[in-house]
C-alpha cells in the first residue's frame, strides 16, 4: 500500500511540476551531444599543442575509451546543469528508502543472477552474440596497466557509465515514455535505445535494460538499479582485464 502511494506520489510530481515534453527531451540530447563534440574539440588541440603538431602520447591517450567516457560525462553534467526542467524531472527519482527496506537487496541479488543466466545462455550456450567482443570496442588491447590509468579506467566504467547511463536511460527516456505514454513503451522503448548503443551485445544489453527497468519500478528509486548496473561492470570489466592478463 505505502508503495503504491509512493508511486502515485512520484508521478504526480512528474506530471505537475515538471512538464518535460518531446522538445525538452530532444534539445537536451542535442544538447548534451554538441558540449561532448565542443569539449572533445578542446582537449583534441590541448593534445595536438601538447604532442607539438603531431599525433604523439596525448592524442591516442584521449582515444582511448576511458578518457573519451569521462569526456562524455562531463557534457552530460553540463546538460543537466543547463536544462532545469530535466532535472526536475528527475528529482523524485532518487529515493534511498529503498535502500533501508530488506527485499530491495533480495531484488538485486535476483536481478543481478538473472542478468547472469541470460548473458550465460546467449553468449555460451546460444552463442548469439560473441562473448569479449567489448575488448576491440573498447580498444583494450594496448590499455597500460599503470595504476593510475587502471584507477581511471575503473572509475569510468564502473562509476561514472553506470550513473550516466541509469540516469539517461532510466532517468530520462524510460520515465518520459511511461508517464507520456504507457509502462511498456517506456520499458521496450529505453531498453532497445540502451541494447543498439552496445555494439556487439545488443540482444543482451537490451534485455539487461529490461532488467534495470524492472528494478527501477519495484523499488521506484533509481540508486537501486544504479547500484546493480556498477556491481555487473565491475564484473564484466574485472573479467575481461583478467581475459587480457592486464589484473
Amino acid at each position: 500500500m505505502e508503495e503504491t502511494i509512493h508511486n502515485e506520489e512520484q508521478r504526480n510530481t512528474l506530471k505537475s511540476h515538471a512538464r518535460l515534453g518531446w522538445g525538452g527531451v530532444i534539445g537536451f540530447f542535442l544538447s548534451y551531444l554538441g558540449f561532448v563534440l565542443v569539449l572533445g574539440f578542446i582537449f583534441g588541440v590541448i593534445a595536438v599543442i601538447l604532442d607539438r603538431g603531431i599525433e604523439g602520447y596525448y592524442t591516442n591517450l584521449l582515444m582511448e575509451s576511458h578518457y573519451t567516457l569521462i569526456i562524455d560525462a562531463l557534457g552530460i553534467v553540463i546538460a543537466f546543469i543547463l536544462f532545469k526542467k530535466v532535472r526536475s524531472f528527475l528529482k523524485s527519482s532518487f529515493s534511498l528508502k529503498p535502500l533501508k527496506r530488506g527485499k530491495t537487496y533480495l531484488y538485486l541479488v535476483l536481478a543481478f543472477v538473472i542478468n547472469y543466466v541470460v548473458q550465460f545462455l546467449i553468449l555460451n550456450v546460444l552463442k548469439w552474440e560473441k562473448g569479449g567482443s567489448q575488448i576491440d570496442t573498447f580498444g583494450l588491447e594496448g590499455l597500460s596497466d599503470h595504476w593510475f590509468n587502471l584507477l581511471l579506467f575503473y572509475l569510468a566504467f564502473t562509476i561514472i557509465t553506470p550513473i550516466k547511463e541509469e540516469l539517461m536511460f532510466r532517468g530520462i527516456i524510460h520515465q518520459f515514455l511511461d508517464v507520456k505514454y504507457h509502462f511498456v513503451i517506456g520499458l521496450i522503448g529505453s531498453s532497445l535505445l540502451f541494447g543498439i548503443l552496445h555494439p556487439g551485445h545488443i540482444l543482451s544489453a537490451t534485455i539487461m535494460g529490461m532488467i534495470f527497468v524492472i528494478l527501477y519500478r519495484l523499488t521506484h528509486s533509481l540508486m537501486v538499479p544504479i547500484i546493480l548496473h556498477i556491481i555487473w561492470n565491475l564484473y564484466a570489466i574485472s573479467g575481461m582485464l583478467a581475459m587480457l592478463e592486464i589484473i
